[in-house]
């Protein structure tokens, strides 16, 4: 993996630190930005550079919801794999639950497609910011649970909504709703700089089960 990830919010994938150098990258669709994918075998690392959702629109534009979910090979949503979610309320992934509250927003960890789970791991790190101008966030996830080596290969996927429309990621996704993206895993860990915290301001994730029936027609 080249170099360590630093969960602050700020997207260096080209800039300082190169950060997200190396990442599989993969389209946000509908306008939505880039999608970075870094993955060894403790956590797989996400930064989400969201072009279009501007500062002027607020963290709160109508419809708000990040989600996020990685599955392994071939096993689908639903399989062996994890998720976390995050809104202003539980409904918006299906209100069948949530882990607790994250910064002042509902959120929940699932395993393997589960109901949310009755906290959140604290190895999971989070957080966003309007800094350039566009939101940008950055998730560390762990995937230990999915028993996965180096060399293997899990699939990422996850929808953007703002101003009450959807941005998957990939941007293929809807094509078949199982064009997931490939990401490769790497040996050993690449520990975060900086000690980032378990903070995410103001963004919402929604469960990619609930996103995907709403919006398939």
């Amino acid at each position: 993996m080249a170099g360590p990830v630093n969960i602050d919010g700020v997207f260096g994938g080209n800039g300082a630190g190169q950060e997200w150098d190396g990442a599989a990258t993969y389209i946000i669709g509908n306008g939505g930005g880039t999608a970075y994918f870094k993955a060894d075998t403790d956590f797989i690392y996400g930064a989400f550079d969201i072009t279009g959702w501007t500062s002027a629109m607020g963290a709160a534009s109508h419809g708000n919801l990040l989600g996020f979910g990685v599955w392994k090979v071939n096993g689908g949503y639903g399989g062996t794999g994890v998720e976390f979610q995050q809104a202003t309320g539980q409904a918006n992934w299906g209100n069948d639950g949530n882990s607790g509250t994250m910064n002042g927003l509902v959120s929940a960890w699932r395993i393997n497609g589960s109901a949310p789970l009755g906290s959140i791991p604290g190895s999971l790190q989070a957080m966003d910011s309007f800094v350039t101008g566009h939101r940008v966030w950055e998730v560390m996830m762990p995937i230990s649970t999915m028993g996965v080596s180096a060399g293997d290969t899990i699939w990422a996927v996850g929808g953007i909504n703002y101003g009450g429309q959807p941005h998957w990621y990939p941007d293929y996704f809807p094509t078949g709703w199982n064009q997931y993206a490939p990401v490769k895993v790497e040996a050993g860990a690449s520990v975060p700089d900086g000690g980032a915290t378990l903070m995410l301001l103001g963004s919402a994730l929604v469960g990619l089960g609930a996103l995907r029936r709403k919006f398939r027609g």
